[in-house]
């Protein structure tokens, strides 16, 4: 589930599914849409999003992955575009997003830190992104944005080879912003700096920085989504996510 509260105008979403590694099923996609729409019309100034466990989030729920592949196509676009809601509420969201990363940060629980305007991370944090090894591709942007973000060699090994990406060296790449073993006192302090700042200008200038780019990103998260819908469906992924499912509960 994802638990929220909203505090001096900060709205902090909590993945909180400790059971299940914090891995996101479509409701919980559904409930994150939800409470980012709400950064458009509340009083919020900033966002942060944190886990409620010593894992960040291990990906996208393998149940729901192997009933995707199962669904017809009229149901597999029913979840796409839950899915897609949820991409394109953060990817639009008005005001700053902070997250507070603790512990592992899997397949989506990373792909989602590309659209966080700040990121604190613990010393245990490892980043991975094993999509390739489930039969499928990249999401949320990813073969666009990670290359952008971490350079091009080291986001081919991540996204070719599923090499993990270590919290030291992701500082050193600027993928994060601090290694900490309070991510979310730090990102409480940044919130609470941030929602000082005049509103107005805050939010048009985090426009500013995404609006050149936001088509590209659309298009590619539609190349990305078509792909992944078809690959679900092939005998490798099905495979694979079988294996996956009965040597670990999630990714």
């Amino acid at each position: 589930m994802i638990t929220s509260s909203l505090s001096n105008h900060i709205l902090t979403l909590t993945i909180d599914r400790p059971t299940a590694k914090n891995a996101l099923n479509l409701d919980m996609y559904q409930n994150l849409e939800q409470q980012l729409e709400r950064a458009k019309n509340d009083d919020i100034y900033v966002v942060i999003i944190t886990g409620n466990s010593d894992i960040f989030c291990s990906g996208n729920d393998i149940e729901d992955f192997i009933q995707l592949a199962q669904t017809d196509d009229t149901q597999a676009q029913k979840n796409r575009e839950i899915i897609e809601r949820f991409m394109f509420a953060m990817i639009d969201c008005p005001v700053p997003i902070i997250a507070a990363v603790s512990g592992p940060a899997i397949g989506i629980g990373m792909t989602l830190l590309q659209h966080c305007d700040f990121i604190f991370a613990t010393p245990n944090t490892v980043f991975t992104l094993p999509f390739v090894k489930l039969g499928l591709c990249p999401e949320f942007g990813s073969s666009l944005l990670l290359p952008q973000l971490i350079g091009e060699r080291k986001a081919k090994a991540m996204l070719l080879l599923g090499e993990e990406l270590a919290v030291e060296e992701a500082l050193s790449l600027g993928f994060i912003n601090q290694i900490t073993v309070q991510p979310e006192q730090r990102a409480a302090h940044y919130a609470n700096t941030l929602t000082a700042l005049p509103k107005e200008a805050l939010q048009h200038t985090k426009k500013l920085l995404s609006d050149n780019s936001r088509q590209q990103l659309i298009d590619c998260i539609n190349k990305e989504n078509d792909l992944i819908f078809k690959l679900i469906k092939r005998s490798e992924a099905t495979s694979a996510l079988s294996r996956f499912k009965g040597n670990k509960s999630h990714t």
